[in-house]
């Protein structure tokens, strides 16, 4: 299923199971809901950095396809 993805949608969908774990450990009172946030705010800014490093690789991509 997870084979044909790039490292930017696996980083995603991986994502969004860490963030759901957070938010049920949050509910729980495992974990405090600063800590939660915190946590979810980081692997957001490692997301976001990955999609800008493929986004640029596009773009790369493009220009010498021209």
């Amino acid at each position: 299923m997870y084979e044909n993805l790039t490292p930017y949608e696996k980083a995603l969908a991986t994502f969004g199971d860490r963030a759901a774990l957070i938010a049920g450990l949050e509910i729980s009172d495992k974990l405090s809901p600063e800590n939660a946030f915190q946590e979810i705010k980081r692997m957001y800014k490692e997301l976001k950095t990955l999609r800008k490093t493929e986004r640029q690789d596009w773009d790369t991509a493009d220009l010498s396809d021209v």
